[in-house]
């Protein structure tokens, strides 16, 4: 019979010091306490990755190659959301430009253009998620079930639940139109009600939407509040519904607008981005970036643990507080430009907090960064996909683009060869992957009976296997190391140096593994098998019917 093991949470330390002999870097310490590193260089289309990365791009881009879909596996297939989609374009901004202007139009013709409670548009809103009528029975079955929520227009779903979408839409248009010139700016889209508008006026209708959602802010941040009460509850990224959730099991009060902090880094990016093409309001787009910005560090940044909390939300009398639950969503203002017109020390001060926790134990894992602290896995009675026991390539990757920006290139490559080991060893692109007490990644869900060893994990949520923005990770990593271009490569001030060289001295090295034998070695497979608890139950977005579709019991 098959042995099953429960899963203990507890904190313990994890990992090797050193990877396999099969790795790309070896450290050794040296006399002066610095490390020496190694680089043996090889050619990388040669990794034994499931699919080759172009190939799997293709499977997820539509047939006339003006949108990408979120993944090609059950829930997602034929589904357009905007900031995945944007997340795809920013990783590929260097590698395929004529994909990003695809999805720059598309999106912009998707845009909001009148308000809808059911849909939730608005004018200048960026969709959250596009589909069209499908063929297959289980994606007719969302698309029936999604309709029914929100609503139909021309046989069409277009839902506008999402907060983040808009600004990251405003800061890929202007990295678009830094790095090609503004001739896209001029090129004319036609929107879903037939109206014609040139992109940059695309692009002042968006911002103009987020002028508007900061001056009606009750914190003076970016927030969230559903007006469909059949609309997704969570409007960020992390939209499962017990993310945002307080330290003592509290979800996060829903009856008033919530900000998150990542958003709050786009916001910035936005403005300060489209003051630099909006010449006109350049100004008034400036002070409201950094107004912004003090407020967010005002309102998040907690002094008395050296990080900031996740959130914002009201007690039910209205009052302000903080969601401290300790997340790495704080890592994502790394990849940002929101400490760039700060006093030196303050920089250090933000940047060396966030640098030196998120590469800590209570994130750090073999396949990683954890959604939730390891520290916090208990808030939660089950393993939520955003929690303690999940990481996302996706974030993972953002991270490490933020690590590079922020002058810390060797804890960026530590991260980018996780991300890539963990993707090899899975075997597909996958939206998340499970991770233990430990830091080990499990590896898979057996297709057919087994006798070995098999980790129950309770939740009712299985990763998607060709997820876009985890295959455009994978491409923007392959593509910067070995693709011939010019990788951004900061200066590093002292105190980046020393920081960066402290926190390598206190976690574990990992290379990127290309013999399949060492990567088995260091990454053992470790199946495991989902198993619904009630708490699991009503945390899934589908019905239960989908459910049954996606992990038969």
């Amino acid at each position: 019979m098959t042995a099953l093991m429960k899963v203990k949470r507890r904190t313990v330390s994890y990992g090797l010091k050193t990877g396999l002999g099969g790795v790309i870097f070896i450290a050794s310490k040296a006399k002066n306490k610095q490390w020496q590193w190694i680089r043996r260089m090889y050619d990388y289309r040669q990794a034994p990755l499931v699919l080759d990365p172009q190939m799997a791009l293709s499977a997820v881009t539509a047939g006339n190659k003006k949108a990408i879909y979120a993944s090609a596996d059950t829930l997602f297939k034929g589904a357009v959301f905007g900031r995945d989609s944007l997340e795809v374009a920013e990783d590929l901004m260097d590698e395929n430009p004529e994909l990003v202007r695809n999805i720059l139009t598309t999106l912009a013709g998707l845009q909001g253009v009148k308000q809808d409670n059911k849909s939730e548009e608005e004018p200048g809103k960026i969709a959250h998620e596009h589909r069209e009528r499908p063929t297959d029975p289980t994606s007719q079955l969302i698309f029936n079930e999604l309709t029914e929520r929100w609503g139909t227009h021309n046989g069409k779903l277009t839902y506008y639940g999402s907060i983040d979408a808009t600004p990251l839409f405003i800061r890929v248009l202007c990295q678009y139109t830094r790095h090609y010139g503004e001739e896209l700016l001029l090129s004319v889209v036609t929107r879903e009600n037939g109206q014609s508008v040139a992109m940059r006026q695309a692009l002042q209708d968006a911002v103009t939407w987020l002028e508007s959602k900061l001056k009606s802010s009750q914190s003076g941040l970016l927030e969230y509040k559903r007006v469909n009460p059949r609309g997704i509850e969570n409007q960020a990224w992390k939209d499962s519904k017990e993310f945002y959730v307080h330290e003592n099991g509290q979800l996060a009060n829903h009856k008033y607008p919530i900000a998150s902090i990542e958003t709050q880094g786009l916001a910035y990016d936005a403005l300060m981005l489209a003051s630099e093409v909006l010449a006109d309001s350049a100004n008034t787009l400036r002070a409201e970036a950094l107004k912004l910005r003090d407020q967010t560090i005002g309102l998040l940044w907690q002094p008395d643990r050296g990080y900031f909390a996740l959130g914002v939300d009201h007690d039910n009398k209205g009052i302000l507080r903080q969601i401290k639950t300790k997340s790495a969503n704080p890592a994502a203002l790394l990849d940002s430009r929101f400490f760039d017109e700060m006093s030196e020390a303050d920089r250090q001060k933000y940047v060396g907090a966030i640098a030196t926790t998120i590469m800590g134990q209570d994130f750090l894992t073999d396949a990683g960064i954890r959604s939730r602290a390891l520290s916090g896995a208990d808030i939660v009675p089950f393993w939520d996909y955003h929690g303690s026991h999940t990481t996302w390539p996706k974030e993972t990757n953002d991270i490490a683009r933020g690590l590079l920006r922020q002058g810390f290139p060797r804890l960026s490559m530590q991260l980018e060869n996780r991300l890539l080991n963990a993707v090899t060893r899975a075997d597909s692109y996958p939206e998340f992957v499970y991770i233990d007490d430990d830091g080990h990644m499990l590896t898979a869900i057996p297709h057919t009976p087994t006798h070995e060893d098999i980790v129950v994990v309770e939740s009712t949520n299985k990763p998607e296997a060709l997820q876009a923005w985890t295959i455009s990770a994978v491409m923007r990593i392959l593509d910067h190391r070995y693709g011939g271009r010019k990788s951004y490569a900061p200066t590093q001030s002292y105190w980046q140096f020393e920081l960066e060289w402290k926190i390598l001295d206190k976690m574990p090295i990992l290379g990127h593994i290309h013999r399949a034998e060492d990567l088995k070695k260091l990454y053992p497979h470790r199946p495991y098998r989902l198993e619904a608890t009630d708490a699991s139950e009503q945390d899934s977005f589908y019905s239960k019917q989908v459910r049954d579709e996606l992990v038969p019991a």
